[in-house]
């Protein structure tokens, strides 16, 4: 019986007939393990006419869970209209925009159940964001099912729930425990007290109609609950839900029989008994919680059996399934059958862009069936699981692998496999800062290959080589090897590494200051590698549009590339490329003032991101500790300092930023002295680089320190000018780049407006230690009508707003436009602009309507 569930049904057939009316919603059903989720929303649907369309999708309790899974699920239901969702050539993004599309263009309404998001992988959080901000204009209802008790602070849900529950298409229903007159009703016919009941339970509703079901005693656990209830069957049918629970999700009605010597009347027995429910021609346990603690509480030796009877049947069928064939060897430990399937199944599930899963089987293969692969084969999967550990950003591990395989085939001098093993030791030796390392690495690598005469591999390893001198900074030498990698891909029809080569052809340039070229260049590599569907390519190229198009402080391009990067890498396991992705936004924002959301990123890379010493860590940190240092918040320069303890292990682009805050935290509070002994080697080092960008922005920091009177030969320009004396010219080209902090301290170096307008800026970011210098440079100088800060009201106001900013958005709701506020405020429309872009930021909206509400909210 479903007790105590009416007004949650009543609500969701309200949302319901909103939808219809093409007022879509996302409905987030809550409750702990157990509460009774699923039954609520099976209750809802199965109310519902043929007028409504039901589709339903669920995330996996997998160690490495299925990208997108609730997709693939939509796309397997022939009644969804979605069965052409999967096909292989598609993005992440595309498949999103197809399910969008779907929900718009129905004639009749759809409800799409996705089950168990508190077990989502990082794409399907994206997929929920995604369709979240947009279900409001279709004739949707999306029904999304998780375990609040599940979803800690630091749970991958926990951002996600925080960006959707605020929408006005979004309702969240949390599904209650039973309370004691429930359970009274659900225990009437049985003899357990309903107080003692509700004791050991608190009302779960799993765990009480579990224990019901028992027949027998009060089980203390679920796993006992569940137990219970499996004794109650005979023997062949206590067998049925053994096998089916050493298969996860699912398993055939044919296999189940098989297995374990079952009819169909004993299969309709269990199903008849709830353990177990039917989809199609399969069978699986109506929770996870239930199919693991079968399948735990199984003696060792007959779970054993199991897996090997499966694997039989499995290879009796010639089942082409190698993943499940592995997953079966590996539980059975048949090592023979290891080695025959689990490489194969890592493979596999490489080309599906499955990487962590690739990772088990390789793991599983080296710790299992070393023996039977042997020593050679061993080793070569030892060179493509350091691989793989490198792209889900397991470092340590992926050189520890490596290390082993290159110790082998210098044993027994195989040459082209020692010279691959030193390829593939570098990129884990360069991305543990070990940079004179991974160099060695890569010339001993050329010096092997190069009197073999032309190769792929050699192709590979002087592309290795000319990407080594990018990352230094160093133009000429990476054109040199880049050109020399290219012309031995082109006499070896090496296309792959011809691709690369173009690609790093781009990056140079922009690396060189021709950044526009360059990108141009990387967009057309980006295009070649979408075409061949090259996931792992596609992700490289979006990173370095990314990472390269924002030191080159083309922001617009740069932010489109991450985005689709993340969702990319999310998509496909990439959690090196996420990281990285993620902290070049931060350091973005940071220079475009969106401080909060630099925040946001960086403290999301700082709780994700598998290595915490890696670059994606220094550049997150160096953005966080900048925007306290800007903002006057404590601890940014403990932050900085502790960036830059390992400053000489890192490439200079790295660590150019984190220096120059800790140089600008200095001037700050006045301590000029303290400044070149933090700039002093990072800029040496960037006069031995061709980073324009490292050149003026360190050369600046210099130039305030008096440490040097005129700009570097070949700073960008924006520092050129602020180093020359052209305040105003630099100003213009900092607002046309869009770095407003820069804006303004090129105006606090101009007359007395120019100072006015810089603290109109300074005081609309929230750079309170700059305001105040500027404000009392003004005071030194006798200017009038200083523009006052914040008040102490406004500090304490919960929206963090400025007085300014206050009257800004008391004229948006009053329905002026940016100009006709410019006009009412006597300030410039650009300055404006600035003033809403904070506010969107600090309220947390995206429309001049919702930030009105949330400020009436706050007040």
């Amino acid at each position: 019986m479903l007790l105590e569930r009416e007004d949650l049904l009543a609500s969701l057939a309200d949302f319901l007939r909103e939808a219809g009316n093409e007022n879509g919603s996302m409905m987030l059903v809550a409750g702990e393990a157990g509460a009774g989720k699923t039954s609520l929303v099976d209750a809802f649907t199965d109310s519902l006419g043929e007028g409504i369309l039901v589709i339903r999708g669920a995330c996996d309790p997998l160690t490495t869970p299925r990208p997108l899974s609730p997709l693939y699920d939509f796309a397997a239901d022939p009644d969804s209209g979605m069965s052409d969702l999967a096909t292989g050539d598609k993005d992440a993004v595309e498949m999103f925009q197809e399910v969008l599309d779907r929900l718009r263009n129905t004639i009749r309404p759809i409800v799409m159940v996705i089950e168990d998001i508190h077990w989502a992988d990082e794409a399907t959080l994206d997929f929920l964001r995604f369709i979240g901000r947009r279900v409001s204009d279709s004739k949707a209802m999306v029904i999304c099912t998780y375990r609040d008790d599940e979803v800690g602070p630091d749970h991958p849900l926990r951002p996600v729930l925080g960006q959707l529950i605020p929408l006005g298409s979004t309702h969240r229903i949390v599904v209650p425990p039973l309370t004691i007159d429930a359970i009274r009703k659900l225990s009437e016919n049985h003899a357990v007290h309903p107080d003692e009941l509700m004791r050991l339970t608190d009302g779960n509703a799993f765990f009480v109609t579990e224990v019901l079901a028992s027949g027998e005693g009060l089980p203390a656990t679920v796993q006992e609950a569940v137990l219970a209830r499996v004794a109650q069957l005979g023997p062949v049918s206590r067998r049925i839900v053994e096998g089916v629970s050493v298969a996860p999700r699912s398993l055939t009605m044919d296999h189940a029989s098989a297995l374990v010597g079952g009819r169909v009347e004993d299969i309709d027995h269990v199903l008849a008994s709830g353990v177990l429910v039917s989809e199609g021609t399969n069978l699986r346990f109506r929770h996870e919680l239930a199919r693991s603690a079968v399948e735990t509480s199984m003696p060792p030796a007959r779970r054993l059996s199991l897996h090997r009877r499966m694997l039989a049947l499995l290879e009796e069928d010639h089942s082409p399934d190698i993943a499940r064939l592995a997953h079966h060897s590996i539980a059975a430990m048949e090592s023979e059958l290891i080695a025959q399937y689990a490489p194969d199944a890592a493979r596999e599930a490489k080309k599906r862009n499955a990487h962590k899963e690739a990772v088990s089987f390789y793991e599983a293969a080296i710790e299992y069936a070393a023996d039977e692969l042997g020593p050679d084969e061993t080793a070569r999967v030892r060179v493509d699981l350091s691989f793989e550990l490198g792209i889900v950003d397991r470092q340590n591990d992926a050189l520890v692998q490596v290390q082993l395989a290159e110790a082998h085939f210098r044993a027994t001098d195989q040459t082209t496999e020692l010279a691959m093993a030193l390829d593939r030791k570098a990129g884990a030796q360069w991305r543990l800062h070990d940079i004179p390392g991974a160099r060695r690495s890569t010339d001993e690598s050329i010096e092997l290959l190069r009197p073999l005469g032309p190769s792929r591999d050699l192709a590979y390893a002087l592309y290795h080589s000319s990407h080594f001198h990018m990352l230094a900074r160093h133009g000429e030498p990476a054109m040199r090897d880049i050109v020399e990698s290219m012309s031995v891909a082109e006499s070896t029809a090496a296309e792959d590494v011809l691709w690369m080569g173009e690609m790093m052809i781009g990056t140079i340039k922009i690396v060189l200051g021709q950044a526009v070229e360059g990108m141009e260049i990387l967009e057309k590599a980006l295009l070649k590698a979408e075409d061949q569907n090259n996931s792992h390519g596609v992700s490289v190229a979006l990173s370095m549009l990314g990472s390269g198009g924002g030191e080159a402080r083309l922001y617009d391009a740069a932010l489109d590339a991450l985005d689709q990067g993340i969702v990319q890498g999310l998509a496909t396991d990439q959690d090196y490329t996420v990281a990285y992705d993620r902290a070049w936004h931060a350091r973005i924002a940071f220079e475009q003032g969106r401080w909060d959301d630099a925040v946001a990123y960086a403290e999301l890379v700082r709780r994700t991101s598998p290595s915490q010493t890696g670059i994606a860590m220094t550049t997150a940190l160096g953005a966080l500790a900048r925007v306290r240092v800007r903002r006057g918040d404590p601890g940014g320069s403990e932050l900085l300092a502790e960036v830059l303890k390992t400053e000489s292990l890192h490439e200079l682009q790295h660590v150019w930023s984190p220096i120059s805050g800790l140089a600008e935290h200095h001037w700050l509070g006045g301590r000029l002295e303290e400044m070149e002994p933090v700039l002093a080697g990072g800029y040496r080092r960037a006069l031995d680089t061709d980073s324009e960008w490292a050149r003026g922005e360190l050369g600046y920091w210099m130039w305030k320190a008096g440490a040097i009177d005129s700009p570097p030969d070949g700073a960008a320009e924006p520092f050129a000018l602020q180093m020359s004396g052209k305040w105003g010219e630099a100003a213009d080209l900092w607002r046309e780049i869009g770095s407003p902090y820069e804006v303004g301290l090129s105006l606090s170096e101009g007359d007395v407006e120019a100072m006015k307008e810089a603290l109109e800026i300074f005081d609309t970011l929230g750079a309170r230690p700059m305001a105040d210098r500027v404000r009392r440079r003004l005071r030194e100088m006798g200017a009038e009508s200083i523009p006052r800060g914040p008040s102490r009201a406004t500090r304490e106001n919960p929206a963090g707003l400025t007085n300014r900013q206050v009257e800004v958005l008391e004229l948006i709701s009053g329905g002026l436009s940016n100009a006709e506020i410019a006009d009412r405020l006597f300030i410039s429309k650009k300055t404006v602009e600035h003033h809403v872009s904070a506010i969107y930021s600090k309220l947390g909206v995206d429309s001049r309507t919702k930030a009105a509400a949330a400020f009436r909210d706050h007040i």
